[in-house]
């Protein structure tokens, strides 16, 4: 499993920036995202061959008459719980206030490694008032400068040292993994216990009854799936407090040890950002997500004109499918398993080299790649790396010179041809020796 790192810290002492910094802005994989996804706070980050997911929490509430735990918002106390290791953000540049000391005392009592990181480090003149932050006894402050990259090496270094050691994970379960992920009190529980026809799941109408990942294995038709039940929020937590990353941490282990991800959201409610936040991870993962529209049993509106509406604002990821559902009353739950096995036989399929580059000719032939630097650039050929999902690797004799529009062009065109409609698939274009 990837290691978890919650950067946390007051307000404006440059958490996200530092987040941006560390996740840096090269990327291999191409795909058709329009840029939905860029705002989230949590992603995928890679060091010296360790993977790890980075999480940007929330800033604390600088309200002087409340206590630390009302100033930190529910989103980083849960960052801070689950994480594996909290980067601790100051600004450098200010004198520790009493919300510092506060957080200083609230990490203590935490049993994880904890770095305590000094940013806006931007000069070494700066680094003066680090002076008053080791009279905490803190031990090792890394004075970084997020804004001009200075120190991320070091602070790298010292997170990976902070890593649990890997353990390989020997999954025993049987038949696909699918994920249900979704926002506490949309209906996960219920819908697999609906699916298992008994009570595996804790089931409540408060949010936050499911407490840890609990795989489910059901066979429906001689055929096995296990489905993982993602945690809610903590019991304890007020019902008032934002939830947005309560769920986050659980759901996205439970996403990167799954094959496809069904995403539960509530009718009522519809589409909110933090839904399509979740989307866009899993589809980011290489992930298949299958929407289910769950409590639509208190529903009115058409079905067409709702799934209309979703189809327009999921639209920069393809063709999502999508089913409405009641766990409830168990209207249309079953038919999630032909659902599954549609999109598992997407995710496995193989295409022969022939059959790829027929259609690369085809494509390239409908419009022309445009001239680089007075250069001409080409796709010579194409071939498939892997699948789940499918992975395909273009060779050119200038990759550099494709533009990102070009790209997934050549997608949308793969996609069209070999109906790889519900399913992402991914893109690498290298250069020719």
């Amino acid at each position: 499993m990837k290691p978890i790192v919650a950067i946390v810290g007051r307000a404006n002492v440059g958490k996200s920036r530092l987040f941006n910094r560390l996740l840096g802005s090269e990327s291999a994989i191409v795909h058709n995202l329009a840029g939905v996804t860029r705002d989230r706070h949590y992603a995928d980050a890679t060091w010296l061959g360790r993977d790890y997911i980075l999480v940007d929490t929330g800033g604390i509430d600088l309200i002087p008459e409340v206590d630390l735990e009302q100033k930190v918002s529910s989103q980083s106390m849960k960052a801070m719980e689950e994480a594996d290791v909290v980067m601790v953000v100051f600004d450098g540049r200010a004198e520790p206030g009493v919300l510092d000391e506060e957080l200083i005392l609230y990490l203590r009592k935490l049993k994880r490694p904890v770095i305590w990181v000094a940013n806006k480090i931007d000069v070494p003149r700066d680094e003066k008032n680090l002076v008053q932050y080791y009279k905490f006894g803190l031990g090792k402050i890394f004075p970084v400068s997020a804004e001009h990259g200075l120190g991320i090496d070091l602070l790298l270094d010292q997170m990976l040292s902070c890593f649990p050691e890997e353990i390989p994970f020997e999954d025993k379960t049987k038949g696909r993994k699918i994920a249900v992920v979704g926002k506490p009190n949309v209906g996960k529980s219920t819908f697999i216990n609906y699916l298992a026809g008994e009570n595996r799941c804790v089931v409540h109408n408060a949010p936050g009854t499911t407490r840890d990942a609990i795989d489910v294995e059901i066979v429906h038709k001689e055929k096995s799936y296990t489905f993982v039940d993602t945690a809610g929020i903590k019991k304890g937590y007020r019902l008032e407090q934002p939830l947005e990353k309560n769920t986050a941490f659980r759901s996205l282990r439970a996403i990167e040890r799954s094959d496809i991800v069904c995403q539960l959201i509530d009718a009522t409610h519809g589409m909110t950002k933090q839904d399509l936040h979740l989307t866009g991870y899993a589809h980011e993962q290489g992930k298949a997500v299958a929407l289910l529209v769950n409590k639509w049993d208190l529903m009115e509106k058409p079905w067409p004109e709702f799934q209309a509406d979703l189809e327009y604002q999921l639209r920069a990821f393809g063709h999502i499918k999508m089913l409405k559902v009641s766990a409830k009353t168990g209207q249309g739950c079953v038919k999630v398993f032909h659902l599954l096995d549609v999109m598992d036989a997407l995710l496995s399929k193989k295409i022969s080299t022939s059959k790829l580059n027929a259609v690369l000719e085809e494509t390239l032939a409908a419009h022309h790649l445009p001239v680089y630097r007075s250069k001409s650039v080409k796709i010579n050929y194409v071939t498939q790396m892997t699948s789940y999902p499918p992975t395909f690797l273009f060779y050119s004799n200038c990759p550099e010179g494709i533009p990102e529009a070009y790209k997934r062009y050549v997608i949308h065109a793969f996609e069209e041809a070999f109906g790889f409609k519900g399913v992402p698939i991914r893109a690498f274009f290298r250069r020719k020796n």
